[in-house]
């Protein structure tokens, strides 16, 4: 299949967690109207310390992604064999791709394909948005969230959630996660009139942030929330009611840093439902 700009590529390595997001991205290639790229990965020939069994290997898990294709009901998919290094050739893969769909762990024998690192590198480097797809924990969830700040990435990660939302009727979340200070209340059991002051001046933040997006996805229920409560937490344990968790590759303020520290980190590593990395 030649890589169409529109084209949503899944990483398969037959793990469990591959297969998962085998079918995540069957079912958003079906919403989006997109072909779908599966693709396994293997060492070159003559490369590995066991150069046959790998091939062997590989040429099983190629058929056994072509399987799952076939299960998921693509209609408009291929399954493909690439050579090289796990990492680069996926990061190759995705500068063609709308849409890079990754396990949130798996086999290490081919390649290491799919263990967490090499998510974590895909969702730090890829040029397109990157899906960690991770199980939710609870059957049914109902909502998106995308987790906001005043930051370009941020507003590229409240677009995708609500293209998202616009085809799989689900209500948008815009979570606003910050430290509230450890202060005293005051002798009247009251918060001091700064900190106040703070939660205001956040919750006006976060309204700024989603202005206009009713106007320009009409379709699509929004809502915001500005939680004193650092940003990690925030999203991890909204995301045991989501079907998605969507973040911006690079923010500010509480999101400072994601996916370059413990923030990124934790949130794929410990989201109870697939997480989006967005550009």
């Amino acid at each position: 299949m030649a890589n169409p700009r529109h084209l949503i590529v899944v990483a398969y390595d037959g793990s469990p967690e591959s297969t998962s997001a085998m079918v995540w991205a069957a079912e958003t290639a079906s919403l989006m109207g997109r072909p779908l790229l599966a693709v396994t990965v293997g060492p070159r020939l003559g490369e590995g310390p066991f150069p046959e069994w790998d091939e062997e290997r590989l040429i099983e898990t190629h058929a056994r992604a072509q399987d799952a294709l076939k299960e998921a009901g693509v209609s408009d998919g291929v399954a493909e064999i690439r050579r090289g290094p796990v990492t680069s050739t996926l990061l190759e893969e995705a500068e063609s791709a709308e849409l890079m769909v990754v396990g949130s762990q798996g086999h290490g024998r081919i390649e290491g394909a799919l263990i967490g690192s090499v998510s974590q590198h895909l969702a730090r480097h890829a040029t397109c948005p990157v899906i960690v797809v991770r199980r939710p924990t609870r059957p049914g969830p109902s909502r998106i969230l995308v987790g906001v700040d005043d930051s370009g990435g941020s507003s590229a990660a409240l677009k995708f959630a609500c293209r998202r939302a616009s085809l799989t009727r689900e209500p948008v979340v815009a979570l606003h996660g910050w430290r509230l200070p450890d202060l005293p209340m005051d002798k009247h059991g009251d918060v001091p009139e700064k900190v106040a002051h703070r939660i205001l001046d956040e919750q006006r933040h976060l309204a700024e942030a989603v202005a206009g997006l009713s106007e320009e996805f009409p379709d699509v229920e929004i809502r915001a929330e500005a939680i004193p409560v650092a940003a990690p937490r925030v999203l991890v344990d909204g995301s045991v009611t989501a079907s998605l968790v969507v973040v911006g590759s690079r923010g500010r303020g509480a999101f400072a840093g994601m996916l370059l520290g413990s923030v990124s980190q934790e949130v794929q590593t410990r989201a109870h439902c697939p997480v989006a990395i967005v550009r």
